[in-house]
């Protein structure tokens, strides 16, 4: 065939005239070729390449050479040089892909990526070279030639050996570019839908769907949870298996089983799978793409299958579908040919090992990126494809209903019911007599089958632990399920939801989401619960269905099921509990009838037993009636007790057939009965036969077999288990060490059958985990009770078994903490298993490893290990420190590590590398500053071990600058809004938090956090609108339980703070609700109330003992929102209680709780009331002053004495009075002070005033703010003898007040935006300290310990944040040593740089400052002046702080300031300006003179010096033009000083720079490249002599600033040796390394995010990575020697160097 003709990888004609010719595929009924499509294929061809490197360039292009390669094609095209043995080339045939075992040299990789509809995305053409063309080398040879669309790069060319091989090639590569759409159209109807005849997915004729499905199924299903997992490769039944047989042997029998959509896009998937598990056994730097992987075949598997089923009709329309799946399942394909090549080759794997460690990645990111968007489009097309096959099952079942008579549609039903249920247990382990009224089954049946005026609406399930609640439960279910009665009783179905004693409110909203769905058939979601109750709600209304919820242990878990059935007539709610007063509460007021499930009797009690002793058809030989009733009497009738009995039979009568089981287990259990271990049987008493059965059986283990005690010991090995906990089959592995995991299934089974454990997942294709009932485990402890040796024996046999079976050896000699040496084992290397990871620290302590565990809290590689589990957290790691013992630091640790990763921005891993920096940092300044004695071997080992887990480059800090341990006990995430805050403690001690992120636009989301807590942050997610008032309300003295309540809109919810469930909706409001206040009990006939006030002008009266009754008094009176409340009388001295509200309508009215109504109203402020306080009127007799402040800037007092007349006026504030406090003293008689505060921007608002309550006087100001006071709170701790207040301020700080001695003790600094909000957790009473919290705007919400240490940092501040920092020279002729400008809005700070300690302070700052520069206007080396903008204008300014000259001329705002240096690098020759005149102005830097103006076509933004014109050339410098900084769109024009156009960069295109920065060329004084960085994370690497691009970084953060080391001042000495690489980390500049010159760090770039992280661009190598650095940096400077200084956000200056 003459294939002189370019063919293309592009999609066939419109009209399809040939569908199959396009892109060469087999006809219907090829199977052989359809088989070989979806395994690789191989061969052997000639590659053609040019002779030399720059053959593009020169002639050599007309030369090439012809080198012999192998050649695969499957998910891209592989080939790799091989030695020209004959045949030289060879067509492709069918193979397999080259091992991954070991890296080779020369892979080499080519994308071939599918087409999709309208893309092309490769071409290939096949051509006769030409003897006079460009591969004359290949003359007279076939060439098959490969190129990219739509770019068109260096096109791949191959020669093969003959025209018939080379159209051979051709076809082969033509149809691997099919996309999917066209192969699945092409094969039997799948693209059309499904239906007819067949499965949809390519029938083999005369085999039934089933058949043909399952061998292909039943393998995806057996593998694919483990199939990446590198232990789970080895020894696992099925998995290898289909790793290998269903992408290989099984491929051609895929066609005809499951049809080719699923062949071909499987093929691809667990392709990428097998290469992603043997890169995991290479290096880690693949887990997270295996974990993509992983997850995406779990959902493409489901994908497929499901698709088969899905029609494309108006109604459901699976055309799109298809598209979809289609360009999925070809992304996954080019990701596994990628990761192929990775693995493969061993220059790619270089490349990603130095990458790695010079970006601070884990994988090629673009690649990552892909992986990870491909799992995202994968988790929203199963979505998608959920919701057609519901709409498709609506739009049929109603096309059924409406054909079929009512018979068929309760077939239906129940058939919908039934799926949902879970499987009983084997029926030869089930007792039951229908037929018995007396059973607890038959009894609960007939409570549920009751309907009419007999049927109650609800019906509870309660007995002890282990009588069976579940399984009566389920046997109900079944029954009426199957039956014809329960049919017609319940036609909607059965519904099956389990809670547990660890159920979430998040779980019962998804279960009620999840009925909600199956009921209507539509797919339903919630943000709260509330919503979810409402959808049930209605959906149940006319609908007669049995929802059963088991194991109920909370009521508030169960409450919102049956709020859902409140109003449903004929459905039915079945509980089930241990205990009958939940569910009598969960009744809330209806019908409800309780079935006890309890011990057994009489001929029900021996039935069970015999179900159990006769399981299997053993029948023992000696059974007798009397011998049964014994057995009966002796377990009490306790269901467990009895199942264990009769397992112990059953085991001995197959042991001993001839003597049977009877009487040997009979003198098992009875000896027991009574004995010691009976009395140490960790049983209660109430459980005694149990007892007596548990023992007798644990006794006979293995008592027929040679290792009985082997037995014995593998039994009492599980006391490691903890209630609720769940031993996956790895644990029990190394708990036991079998040898294999038959054996763990064996062992289990055993205990299984003797009823001693729960199993999961025992089936031959399910994951096996083992868990004990609480009374297995309540025995166990019976049996240590006297052996706690041999239960830490176990576990320290289990932790011993997990290191055995993973490796792990312990290290060396040991390390010391004082006590004694510890070998230390790397537990941070064990693999997740969902058991091992959060048990550790408990199995630890547990097996006497507690020192270990101390060890390994201190080690920087667990605290890391342990913040990766958590999910980027430090719950975690704070929950494994309350195990530690007698090491104090651990709190500060956490801290530490907890504020360097509570923010978002950057990778986890580079967040980890910060924590450790900051561990070093901080306690090593601790360490030298005079650690306490006790505390240094736990400091120094941290320290080391932080060390050791950086990774170099990293940052030293000099001289004076300091990183101290934080005053912080906690840091919390950043709150992203404006963040309302509550806070307290609970009955146990525990400290919550509960934050309110406002904003107008979406409904607010309280987050939790629970010191006790491993999850983080939690969400409640119940509110539907935003929150305006949130509150901890109650508690007193007594310890009761605090509630928190939240205003959302007109709504206010309440919520248990015990298990943060919502306990009730308070609704009546008709606006949102702005303030809440609880009023305590008076006597015992008023029980506590809660009041609230409104934007409607009302207030409510709740009664706190029954939310649900609603508002028990609305007081009316008030025109407007209501703002405050105060507490004026709580009834106990008098019969009434009194409550004041301030109000907008500029009144304060006191209202009389018991009679509903306004006994005063107090008019006189001008403005709206703001807040109210009460001084007086307590137990001591003093009558009561109400005192309110108002926005009038005044504060009255009104006197309850004086019939509420005003006593006082309190002036001084001229700004609104936004909060006021009261502070006493101690005891009654004591002072009152009362203290007010402003929150106005006005500077003399700034400070608290104090009034003394006797006189009404302002006795002093409490200054100290700089910035208005927006909270104020009053610490009221009895540890604190003078009383404490606590302010927030816009000036970022939180400062504590001794009123008494009218000064500031404290100020907590920490915050780096304005503090909007305060709360005030007080702990004595319950054994804690008194604790601060505090939230800003965008930033971490802090938790201070007013009780800890005062931390002071050595170096000066400024008081507000630092703008900009500049460099100003030294090393000139007097050997002054290089100097460094901050500058902030308030002052400007010279600081040396040899000591880091502040030289000057210049009182200059402007708010106009946009750009400074220093220079040298006397030619004396060293900057003698400083030149600032000042708007239009710049000013010169001498070191004294003196304005010596003006430079004027242009006509808009000055946006920048640039220096162009000298020859000599010393004196200035002049200053650039840009503004937004659209100018650039040449400044004479000693006359000041204006030389030239340079004129753009819009405001320049930006200047960058990029050749200071050394060379007798122009200098040159690059502009950023735009109409707005930083946002908006701009380009970046290089220019000459003579105005000589020099370029402009990225051509036409607009894009958004935030900073430039000229790097490298410090030899030259010329930067060869230009780096810009943009709002939107992108950072461009520019050649800008050539105006090209040389590199793209994009990061999911917002740059800020860039600097650079060129234009540096030179540095005479003391220049340090060290480099930016060694070891595995690349240096950023080689050269420089090798030769030891002064241009070390010349190629590289300082970027600086909105979020103050630090990272580091190498423009020579193209690396970006993130460098530690400190915190919250907001600008940054590089100096000579690789040193650096950075200006923060709290107004610091720090400065370091870049170390090894």
């Amino acid at each position: 065939m003459a294939l002189t003709v370019e063919g293309s990888s592009s999609m066939p004609t419109a009209d399809g005239a040939s569908a199959s010719d396009d892109y060469c595929l087999p006809e219907e009924g090829d199977a052989p070729a359809w088989a070989s499509l979806m395994r690789p294929c191989m061969g052997h061809l000639q590659q053609i390449k040019p002779a030399g490197v720059m053959a593009c360039v020169s002639r050599l292009a007309e030369k090439a050479t012809v080198t012999a390669v192998s050649v695969w094609l499957h998910c891209g095209l592989h080939y790799q040089p091989r030695a020209p043995v004959d045949p030289v080339c060879t067509p492709p045939v069918a193979g397999n892909m080259p091992p991954l075992s070991q890296p080779e040299k020369g892979c080499c990789f080519f994308p071939l990526r599918r087409d999709e509809s309208g893309v092309v995305c490769w071409e290939v053409r096949v051509f006769r070279a030409s003897p006079t063309g460009e591969l004359r080398a290949a003359a007279g040879r076939w060439v098959i030639e490969l190129v990219h669309l739509p770019n068109r790069g260096d096109p791949l060319q191959f020669c093969a050996a003959s025209e018939t091989d080379a159209g051979e090639w051709y076809r082969q590569l033509r149809m691997r570019a099919a996309p999917m759409e066209l192969i699945w159209t092409r094969h039997v109807g799948v693209a059309r839908g499904g239906g007819g005849d067949g499965d949809g997915v390519c029938p083999a004729p005369g085999k039934p769907a089933a058949a043909r499905r399952l061998p292909v199924m039943d393998a995806l299903t057996r593998g694919a949870s483990h199939l990446v997992a590198t232990g789970a490769l080895e020894g696992v039944v099925g998995v290898a298996e289909f790793v290998t047989d269903v992408t290989q042997t099984e491929a051609s029998n895929l066609a005809a089983a499951a049809g080719p959509m699923v062949g071909v896009a499987l093929q691809s998937v667990c392709f990428a799978a097998r290469v992603c598990a043997a890169a995991h056994r290479v290096f880690e730097a693949a887990a997270q793409a295996s974990a993509d992987v992983d997850g995406l075949h779990g959902v493409c598997r489901r994908l497929l299958v499901a698709l088969k089923d899905v029609r494309d009709d108006a109604d459901v329309g699976a055309a799109e579908l298809h598209h979809l799946l289609s360009r999925l399942l070809a992304d996954v394909e080019a990701a596994a040919g990628e990761l192929h090549h990775l693995v493969r080759s061993r220059r790619q794997r270089a490349w990603l090992a130095c990458s790695a460690s010079c970006r601070g990645v884990e994988l090629d990111s673009a690649l990552g990126d892909r992986l990870s968007q491909s799992r995202q489009k994968a988790d929203g097309l199963l979505q998608e494809l959920l919701s057609a096959l519901q709409r498709q099952t609506a739009v049929d079942t109603g096309h059924i209903l409406a054909a079929v008579g009512p018979e068929a549609q309760l077939a239906a039903a129940s058939r919908a019911g039934w799926r949902g249920l879970p499987r009983l247990p084997d029926e030869d382990s089930i007792f039951n007599d229908w037929g018995d009224p007396t059973l607890p089954p038959a009894r609960l049946y007939d409570a549920v089958m009751q309907s009419g005026a007999s049927a109650s609406a609800v019906v509870g399930a309660h007995g002890m632990g282990g009588v069976g609640k579940t399984l009566t439960c389920l046997l109900v279910a079944h029954k009426v399920s199957l039956e014809n009665s329960g049919q017609l009783r319940f036609p909607d179905g059965v519904h099956w939801t389990q809670l547990s004693h660890h159920v979430t409110p998040t779980d019962v909203r998804a279960q009620l989401c999840h009925l909600t769905t199956i009921l209507s058939g539509t797919p339903a979601e919630a943000n709260d619960t509330e919503f979810a109750i409402k959808q049930l709600r209605a959906v149940i209304k006319d609908k007669a269905c049995l929802i059963i919820v088991d194991d109920v242990w909370h009521k508030e878990r169960a409450v919102p099921f049956t709020r859902a059935l409140a109003d449903s007539e004929r459905s039915l709610l079945l509980l089930s509990s241990r205990r009958v007063d939940i569910i009598d509460a969960c009744s809330r007021g209806r019908n409800v009838r309780c079935v006890k499930v309890g011990e057994r009797h009489g001929v029900d009690a021996e039935g069970m037993l015999l179900t159990h002793a006769e399981r299997g058809s053993v029948v023992a030989k000696d059974k007798t009636v009397e011998r049964v009733r014994r057995a009966v009497e002796l377990c009490g009738g306790h269901p467990l007790a009895l199942a264990v009995f009769g397992s112990l039979v059953r085991d001995r009568a197959r042991g001993s057939p001839r003597e049977g089981g009877w009487v040997a287990a009979l003198d098992k259990v009875g000896s027991h009965r009574g004995g010691l271990l009976y009395q140490s049987s960790g049983l209660d008493l109430e459980y005694g036969c149990l007892s007596d059965c548990l023992h007798a059986s644990y006794a006979a283990l293995g008592e027929e077999d040679d290792d009985r005690s082997q037995w014995t010991k593998r039994f009492r090995a599980l006391c490691v288990v903890r209630s609720k906990e769940h031993l996956p089959w790895p644990a029990l592995a190394a708990l036991w060490n079998p040898g294999s995991m038959a054996a763990v299934k064996e062992i289990a089974s055993v205990f299984h059958a003797r009823s001693l454990v729960s199993l999961r997942g025992s089936g031959p294709d399910e994951t096996l985990s083992l868990s004990l009932h609480d009374l297995v485990i309540d025995f166990l402890a019976g049996v240590f009770a006297t052996d706690a040796a041999g239960k830490a024996a176990c576990h320290q046999s289990l932790v011993e078994g997990y290191c055995e079976l993973n490796g792990i050896a312990a290290a060396g000699e040991g390390v010391s903490l004082g006590r004694t040496r510890v070998a230390l084992r790397p537990l941070w290397l064990l693999p997740r298993d969902g058991y091992v990871e959060r048990a550790l620290p408990h199995l630890l302590v547990a097996a006497g490893a507690a020192d270990e565990l101390d060890l390994l809290l201190l080690d920087m590689r667990f605290i890391a290990w342990r913040v990766e589990m958590a999910g980027g957290h430090c719950g975690l790691y704070r929950s494994d420190c309350r195990h530690a013992v007698d090491v104090a630091v651990l709190g500060d640790v956490a801290a530490v590590v907890e504020g360097a990763v509570a923010t978002k921005g950057r990778p986890l891993s580079a967040w980890l590398q910060q924590a450790a920096w900051e561990v070093v940092t901080r306690f090593g300044s601790l360490l030298a500053e005079g650690a306490a004695e006790a505390d240094r071997l736990a400091l120094t080992y941290l320290c080391e071990s932080a060390r050791a887990y950086l990774v170099s480059p990293y940052i030293e800090l000099l001289g004076t600058s300091r990183l101290l341990v934080p005053q912080e006990e906690h840091v919390l995430p950043a709150c992203t809004f404006m963040p309302l805050l509550c806070a307290g403690f609970k009955e146990s001690g525990v400290l919550f938090i509960v934050i309110a992120y406002t904003n107008v636009m979406v409904p607010t989301i309280l987050k939790v956090w629970d010191e006790d807590s491993e999850a983080g942050m939690t969400k409640l997610e119940d509110h539907v609108e935003q929150v305006e008032c949130l509150a901890v309300v109650g508690g007193s003295a007594s310890g009761t339980p605090q509630p928190v309540i939240a205003g959302a809109g007109c709504a206010l919810r309440v919520w248990d703070t015990e298990r943060w469930s919502c306990v009730a909706v308070l609704e009546g409001h008709t606006k949102a609700v702005l303030c809440v206040m609880m009023v305590g009990a008076s006597g015992r006939d008023t029980p506590a109330r809660l009041v609230s006030g409104s934007r409607d002008g009302t207030v409510r009266v709740w009664d706190t003992d029954r939310w649900s009754a609603g508002s028990v008094t609305v007081l009316e009176g008030h025109t407007g929102p209501v703002t405050c409340f105060a507490v004026v009388d709580n009834g106990q001295c008098a019969s009434r209680v009194l409550v004041a509200s301030g109000s907008h309508d500029k009144t304060v009215r006191v209202w009389d709780l018991n009679e509903g109504k306004c006994v005063a109203v107090l008019e006189g402020h001008a403005g709206l009331v703001t807040s109210l306080v009460v001084v007086g009127g307590d137990e001591c007799g003093t009558p009561a002053h109400l005192v309110s402040g108002s926005a009038d800037g005044t504060l009255r007092v009104w006197s309850d004495a004086e019939s509420w007349s005003c006593v006082a006026v309190l002036e001084g504030h001229t700004q609104s009075v936004d909060q006021v406090a009261v502070v006493r003293s101690g005891a009654c008689g004591e002072r009152i002070w009362v203290v007010s505060a402003c929150s106005s921007r006005v500077a003399e608002s700034n400070a608290l005033r104090v009034w003394d309550a006797k006189d009404w006087s302002c006795v002093a100001l409490l200054e100290g703010h700089t910035g208005p006071i927006t909270c104020l709170s009053v610490v009221d701790d009895d540890g604190f003898a003078p009383p404490r207040v606590v302010s927030g301020s816009m000036d970022q700080n939180v400062r504590v007040w001794d009123v008494a001695a009218k000064t500031c003790v404290l100020v907590l600094e920490g915050h780096i935006y304005g503090v909007t909000c305060l709360a005030v957790a007080s702990g004595p009473r319950r054994g804690k300290p008194t604790l601060v919290i505090s939230a800003a705007l965008n930033d971490k919400v802090r938790v201070w310990n007013l009780a800890g240490r005062s931390t002071q940092v050595a170096s000066a501040r400024h008081k507000e944040r630092i703008w900009s920092l500049t460099a100003m020279g030294g090393g000139g002729r007097d050997g002054a040593a290089v100097r460094l400008m901050s500058v902030s809005r308030d002052v400007v700070q010279v600081w040396d740089t040899d000591t880091w300690s502040p030289m000057a302070v210049l009182s200059i700052g402007d708010n106009s400052l946009r750009g400074i520069v220093a220079v040298d206007r006397e030619g004396c080396g060293v900057p003698t002046h400083v030149v600032m903008t000042a708007l239009d204008k710049l000013k010169v300014w001498d070191m004294a702080g003196t304005c010596v000259a003006e430079w004027s001329g242009h006509t808009a705002e000055v946006c920048d300031l640039a220096l162009v240096s000298s020859a000599d690098g010393r004196a200035a020759a002049c200053v650039l300006s840009a503004s937004a005149d659209k100018t650039v102005r040449v400044w004479d830097v000693g006359s000041g003179a204006c030389l030239d103006v340079i004129h753009f076509p819009d405001s320049v933004q930006q200047l960058a010096v990029l050749d200071a014109g050394e060379s007798g050339s122009p200098a040159r410098f690059a502009a950023v033009i735009g109409a707005f900084p930083e946002f908006g769109s701009h380009n970046v024009q290089v220019k000459c000083v003579d105005q000589a156009s020099a370029g402009i960069l990225g051509g036409t295109s607009r894009l958004s720079f935030s900073c430039i920065a000229a790097v490298g060329g410090l030899a030259r004084a010329c930067a060869p490249y230009l780096v810009s960085a943009s709002l939107n994370g992108t950072v461009s690497v520019w050649d800008w002599e050539r105006t090209s691009r040389l590199h793209t970084f994009n990061e999911p953060v917002i740059w800020v600033q860039c600097a650079s080391w060129w234009a540096c001042p030179p540095a005479e000495t003391g220049r340090p040796s060290a480099v930016l690489g060694s070891g595995e980390a690349a240096a950023v500049n080689d050269a420089a390394v090798a030769g030891g010159s002064a241009a070390t760090f010349e190629d590289a770039a300082v970027l600086v995010d909105a979020l103050g992280a630090c990272a580091l661009v190498d423009c020579r190598q193209l690396t970006l990575r993130w460098l530690p650095a400190p915190p919250n940096v907001l600008s940054v400077c590089c100096l000579p020697g690789g040193r650096m200084a950075w200006g923060t956000l709290t107004g610091r200056v720090y400065g370091g160097r870049v170390s090894l």
